[in-house]
């Protein structure tokens, strides 16, 4: 598929549509930046339990109520790394509930229980 193919099939998507495309090119643009000149990127990544502490320390301000909100918040936080799988965050939100963070009950209803 060509540029200009690509350019007249995304005008016939609506303006979120637009902006949901324009991020997944972006993101895949950098991934394939990233994996291309592997020495231009950080050597240092964080550790685990780092990423947790990132994370639980955005969350305490984000709020998010339900869970499905929960992981769009946790994959934005991501987003202009490369991106985040499902899988990691699952992961993460799994450590968050074993360190008592966060809860979430059956309906999918997240609590922040006070440290």
């Amino acid at each position: 598929m060509t540029y200009d193919e690509i350019s007249k099939l995304s005008e016939q998507l609506s303006y979120r549509d637009k902006f949901r495309l324009a991020q997944l090119l972006i993101q895949l643009a950098r991934k394939e930046e990233e994996e291309q000149y592997p020495e231009a990127r950080k050597a240092v990544t964080p550790s685990e339990s780092e990423v947790v502490q990132y994370v639980a320390e955005r969350l305490l301000k984000l709020r998010p109520t339900k869970k499905a909100s929960l992981l769009n918040s946790v994959g934005a936080m991501f987003q202009f790394q490369g991106g985040i799988s499902d899988a990691d965050k699952e992961q993460i939100i799994m450590e968050l509930q074993k360190q008592r963070r966060i809860a979430i009950d059956q309906n999918g209803r997240v609590s922040y229980p006070e440290q």
